[in-house]
C-alpha cells in the first residue's frame, strides 16, 4: 500500500479529498494531512510519503515551494497539484519540479482517481524493474564470485546493459567510508545515479552491501589501459564531489583488465585482494594492481611482539598494552596482510587465554571465527586499534573479577540450551521439569544472565546459526531448521538484529 499526504489551507477541502475516493480500494492510505506547506514540510522529513497532493496558494508555505523543497533531498515521491483556474501559470511552472499532473478546483473525483490510478502503475512497474535487477544483480554476484557456472551469463544476456562479445572488461569496488554510513542515510540510489552521470562505457552496478557497489564495464577493444584507469580517477572525483568535502570519503578497488567475459571472475578476485589496501593507502583512491607493483609483501611473524603482549595482560597494564599496541599498528612499513595478520594474533592469544582462565565470554563474540569475521569489516588501522584494545579490556575486566557463580537451576537451564537449542524449549517445560514456578524461574534466570530467557536462547541459536554459515555450505533455510527455527524470516530478523546483516549477506562475506 502506498502512502499518501494531503496538503490545502482550506479544512472542508481536505476532509472532501479524504472522503471522495475509496483510497483503499486504490491500495492508498493517507498518513497525513495539513493547512500549509510549511506544517506538510516538516511532516514530510518526519515520515515521507509516495504521493503529495498539494494545493497551490497556501499561508507560509506555497505548494509550489513545498513541492521545490521535498524534490532537493526526495527524488521519488510523486506530486499532484490542485489549482483554480487564475492560478494555472503557476500549474505551469510546477511541470519543471516534475509533478505528475494537477487538477481543477472544483475537484473531479474521476480525473482525480485516473490520475492516481496512473501513478500507481508507474510505481508498481518500478518495483517490477528493481526486483528484476535485484534478481541480476544476485545472480551477477554469484557469477563473478565463482559460485554459478561459466555459461550463465550467456542466458542472461539479454538483461544485461554490457557487452558480452567482442569487449574487454573490468570490475570494480566502490566503497563509501564515513561515521554512521549504512543504507539509509547513504542512499544506494545515489551512489546508482553517480555511476550512470559519469559513465560512458557500458556497465552494469551491483549492490552489494550497504556501503559499496560493484562495478563491472566493458569497453571497446581499443580503449587503452590507461583511459579506464582514468575513467574510475574521475569516478571517484564525482564522488567525492557529490558527497561533500570532509562528509564521506570513497574507496575503489580497480580489477585487472580482461579481454573474454568469462574472466569477470579474475579481475573481481582482484578487486577483493585489493580491497584490504585501505588500510595502508588511505581514503578516496583508486588503487589498482599497477600501483601495488613495487610493495614487497613482507614476512613479519610477530613472536616477540605477542610475547610482550602476553606479559602485559597478565599483568592487567591497559595503559601500556595501548601504548605497545598503537606503536606496532603505526609502524608505516606494515602491509595489509601484516596488519590483519597481527591484529588476528592479538585475538588468538585473547581467546586462548579466555580458554584458559574458563571465562564465558560474550553472545557474539564467543566464537572465535566470529570475532575474526568481524575483525575483517575494519576499514582503517584506527578502527582496528579500538577493535583489538576493547577485546584486550574486556578480558582484563573478567580477570579483574570474581567469576560469576550461576545457582543450581540457572546453570542447569543454561546447559540445557547450549545442549538442546534446536529443539522446542520454553521458560512453561524447564520450569515444570524442575518443579519450579515459571515465572519465578524467569525472574532468577534474568536476574543471573543479565539477559531474559527468550533472548538467551536466541542469542545462542542465532551463534550456532552464525558457526554453520561460516563452516559448511548448508543452505541458510535448511540451516534455520537445524537450529530451531520454524520460520525462516523470523529467523532472518532475528539474526540481523544480532550481527547487523543477514546470513546470505554473512556467508558472501566471509568470502573476503
Amino acid at each position: 500500500m502506498y502512502s499518501v499526504m494531503l496538503v490545502d489551507d482550506e479544512k472542508l477541502i481536505l476532509e472532501g479529498l479524504e472522503n471522495i475516493i475509496d483510497w483503499g480500494k486504490l491500495g492508498l492510505k493517507i498518513t497525513s494531512t495539513s493547512l500549509n506547506g510549511y506544517d506538510a514540510l516538516e511532516k514530510f522529513k518526519e515520515e515521507p510519503v509516495d504521493i503529495v497532493i498539494t494545493d497551490i496558494n497556501m499561508p507560509r508555505m506555497t505548494g509550489l515551494e513545498l513541492i521545490k523543497e521535498i524534490r532537493s533531498f526526495n527524488s521519488t515521491t510523486r506530486f499532484i497539484i490542485l489549482t483554480g483556474y487564475d492560478e494555472f501559470r503557476y500549474a505551469q511552472e510546477a511541470i519543471k519540479y516534475g509533478i505528475e499532473s494537477y487538477i481543477l478546483k472544483p475537484i473531479d473525483e474521476e480525473a482525480l482517481e485516473l490520475d492516481l490510478t496512473n501513478i500507481i502503475k508507474q510505481f508498481n512497474q518500478i518495483k517490477k524493474e528493481k526486483n528484476k535487477i535485484l534478481s541480476i544483480n544476485s545472480d551477477l554476484i554469484d557469477y563473478i564470485g565463482g559460485n554459478i557456472g561459466e555459461d550463465y551469463i550467456y542466458y542472461i544476456k539479454d538483461s544485461l546493459s554490457i557487452d558480452i562479445e567482442d569487449s574487454k572488461y573490468t570490475v570494480a569496488n566502490i566503497s563509501v567510508l564515513g561515521q554512521d554510513v549504512d543504507e539509509e542515510n547513504l542512499g544506494v540510489d545515489e551512489m546508482y545515479e553517480i555511476v550512470r552521470k559519469n559513465s560512458a562505457s557500458k556497465y552494469e552496478v551491483i549492490h552489494k552491501y550497504s556501503n559499496q557497489v560493484i562495478l563491472i564495464n566493458s569497453w571497446d577493444l581499443a580503449t587503452s589501459r590507461e583511459e579506464i584507469i582514468n575513467y574510475y580517477e574521475c569516478m571517484k572525483e564525482a564522488f567525492i564531489e557529490a558527497f561533500g568535502p570532509g562528509n564521506k570519503e570513497v574507496f575503489i578497488t580497480i580489477g585487472d583488465t580482461v579481454e573474454h567475459i568469462e574472466e569477470l571472475r579474475d579481475s573481481y578476485e582482484t578487486v577483493r585482494r585489493l580491497k584490504k589496501y585501505i588500510l595502508t593507502e588511505g581514503p578516496n583512491k583508486c588503487i589498482s594492481s599497477e600501483n601495488l607493483k613495487n610493495h614487497n609483501e613482507k614476512i613479519r611473524d610477530f613472536k616477540e611482539e605477542i610475547a610482550n603482549i602476553n606479559r602485559l595482560i597478565i599483568e592487567k597494564d591497559i595503559k601500556e598494552l595501548e601504548e605497545y599496541i598503537y606503536k606496532i599498528l603505526d609502524d608505516e612499513d606494515l602491509t595489509p596482510k601484516n596488519i590483519y595478520d597481527f591484529s588476528i594474533k592479538v585475538i588468538i592469544l585473547v581467546n586462548d587465554i579466555s580458554n584458559d582462565l574458563q571465562f564465558t565470554r560474550k553472545y557474539g563474540r564467543d566464537s572465535l571465527s566470529n570475532t575474526i569475521i568481524e575483525l575483517s569489516n575494519e576499514s582503517s588501522r584506527e578502527s582496528i586499534k579500538l577493535f583489538i584494545m576493547r577485546e584486550v579490556e574486556e578480558l582484563i575486566d573478567n580477570m579483574c573479577e570474581q567469576t560469576i557463580k550461576y545457582s543450581p537451576v540457572v546453570q542447569q537451564v543454561i546447559n540445557i540450551i547450549d545442549e538442546k537449542y534446536y529443539e522446542d524449549l520454553s521458560l512453561k517445560t524447564l520450569a515444570h521439569k524442575y518443579n519450579i514456578n515459571s515465572s519465578y524461574l524467569g525472574q532468577i534466570f534474568s536476574k543471573e544472565t543479565g539477559t531474559s530467557f527468550s533472548e538467551y536462547l536466541n542469542k545462542t541459536r542465532n551463534m550456532k546459526a552464525k558457526e554453520l554459515i561460516l563452516n559448511t555450505n548448508m543452505r541458510i533455510n535448511d540451516i534455520s531448521s537445524k537450529v530451531g527455527y520454524t520460520g525462516t524470516s523470523y529467523f532472518y530478523r532475528k539474526f540481523k538484529k544480532y550481527y547487523g546483516v543477514s546470513p546470505s549477506t554473512l556467508r558472501e562475506m566471509k568470502n573476503y
